[in-house]
Formats: C-alpha cells, sequence, structure tokens
C-alpha cells in the first residue's frame, strides 16, 4: 500500500474515532445509557488506537527512503558584462551568484572565471579597421590595450 493512503486511512480513521467517541459521550450524559460498552471503556481503546497509529505513521517515516539533496543558492539571475582578459572583448553573461563561474569567451573561445572582483575602467566602443564592426571593450588603464574584433578576429592596438 502506498504510504500516503496509509496515513490517509490513518487520519481518516482518527476523526472517524473522535466523533464516536463524541456520540458516545453525548448518549451517556443525555440519556444514561451505554452505547456496547462505556464511555470509560472506549476511552481506553482511544488511548491503544491512537498508540497502534503512533507506531505505524512512525515506522512509515522511518521506512521512506531520504532524498539527498544538495543545498542549491536562490538567487535570482543577472545579467553580467564580462571583459576577457585576453582580447578584450566585452560580452554578456547571466550570473548565478555562484562563485567561482567559468565561462568562455565568444569571440576567442578563451576560459575565464568569475570571483566576484569588479574591473575598473571606461567603456569604449571600438571600430574595426579591418571590417568596420563596432563593439565595446573595457580600457583598464594598461597600455598597450589591445582588442581582438569579435566578427573578423582582427588584433588591433588602441
Amino acid at each position: 500500500m502506498n504510504q500516503k493512503n496509509l496515513l490517509k486511512i490513518v487520519v481518516i480513521a482518527s476523526i472517524l474515532y473522535f466523533i464516536w467517541l463524541f456520540i458516545v459521550a453525548l448518549n451517556e450524559t443525555m440519556n444514561g445509557s451505554k452505547i456496547l460498552l462505556s464511555l470509560k471503556t472506549w476511552s481506553l481503546i482511544g488511548v491503544v488506537v491512537y498508540v497502534f497509529f503512533l507506531f505505524i505513521e512512525i515506522m512509515v517515516y522511518i521506512t521512506t527512503p531520504k532524498k539527498e539533496t544538495k543545498e542549491i543558492k536562490l538567487v535570482s539571475e543577472v545579467i553580467k558584462k564580462i571583459v576577457c582578459n585576453s582580447c578584450h572583448t566585452t560580452f554578456t553573461i547571466t550570473d548565478t551568484g555562484v562563485r567561482p563561474m567559468k565561462y568562455v569567451c565568444p569571440n576567442c573561445g578563451k576560459e575565464g572565471v568569475l570571483r566576484g572582483k569588479k574591473v575598473k575602467g571606461i567603456v569604449k566602443t571600438i571600430t574595426c579597421s579591418s571590417c568596420g564592426d563596432k563593439f565595446e571593450i573595457i580600457d583598464t588603464g594598461e597600455r598597450p590595450l589591445t582588442y581582438q574584433c569579435p566578427s573578423c578576429h582582427y588584433e588591433g592596438v588602441v
């Protein structure tokens, strides 16, 4: 039998027995007569049934297999601008907040790691002298400032 169904039966049986005890108590109080057994006997039977149901629930809890789950940090995804260390191309990735986070530059294919530090610099729009494509790079102050065009892969110096 399914464990959830077994627990549903236990709860329904407990509720029905409570209603039965309520009816017996009302009958004994109002009429003074007993329904098969006295209220004390029905109450003792109720305690035994309660212990039995409690035992069933504990056994179901113990025999239920535990699901091993990894802890996941729930953070809304943010789109971040990244500057490639190799070709200085600016591109965006979705940041999940997990550090260190690996990424691959779509221009040169080099792998990088996002560790949480922000690169300080000025965003510059560059026009490739070879193909005329416009793209962004970040000027961090280091000279010579080299870049690689995301379209034609032309390497240039600003």
